[in-house]
């Protein structure tokens, strides 16, 4: 794990203008960077496109900012072997990555990304916010299954979700594709969406969204 590489990919594509790292711890799986805002805890993600052959590393980020009650911001960062830096959160970036579909990208590593990083209320910054419950939970979930989903959310109507399909339409590759936002209100509860993206090489790709369920809650 390159600390020196990802430090210098969160300062220039996650800190805030006012915010600077004043320290940094590694382990063999991890990387601790604290800011004067709080601390990053980076970690390998285990992402689908931390396979493809041009990916380096791939790692979620999720900063505790030492506010309570608080929903946990999550990053996400991947590291290329030619040296680039995707940041996932950012949006203009997320749909140059959507023109590598039906290239070098897998439409399922694309979609999870979507899923985790673009299933909260609020996606029309720039630059999204990807809001976790907790530092232990996950922004989104990408629907592989329905079995899988219902292992993580047993409360959900197995009838509102369906596996990812994916095609290819005159030279477009097209994904339709479900995911899971758990959050908390007055208790924990969860959206669902379903999702339409089309793109392809040299294609600006579109993705649509719409809430099939919203605010599902335990009995």
């Amino acid at each position: 794990m390159d600390g020196d590489r990802l430090t210098a990919a969160v300062e220039r594509y996650i800190l805030t203008p006012h915010e600077n790292v004043v320290n940094r711890r590694d382990w063999p799986d991890s990387v601790a960077i604290k800011t004067n805002r709080g601390w990053y805890d980076a970690q390998p993600a285990d992402w689908l496109i931390a396979r493809e052959p041009w990916v380096d590393q791939a790692f979620r980020l999720v900063l505790d900012d030492a506010v309570e009650d608080a929903a946990s911001r999550t990053f996400g960062l991947i590291l290329q072997r030619d040296g680039g830096v995707l940041h996932v959160n950012d949006q203009a970036t997320m749909r140059g990555l959507g023109g590598r579909l039906g290239d070098d990208l897998d439409p399922l590593a694309y979609a999870e990304l979507l899923a985790e990083f673009y299933s909260g209320p609020d996606i029309d910054r720039p630059v999204v916010a990807a809001q976790a419950a907790s530092a232990f939970t996950k922004a989104g979930w990408l629907v592989h299954s329905v079995d899988q989903i219902l292992a993580e959310f047993p409360f959900l109507d197995p009838e509102v979700v369906s596996p990812p399909r994916v095609r290819q339409v005159a030279g477009r590759v097209e994904i339709t594709f479900h995911s899971c936002h758990y959050h908390l209100d007055v208790k924990g509860e969860v959206d669902v969406l379903r999702w339409n993206v089309a793109g392809g090489p040299g294609q600006e790709v579109g993705w649509l969204r719409e809430y099939v369920a919203r605010d599902v809650s335990r009995p």
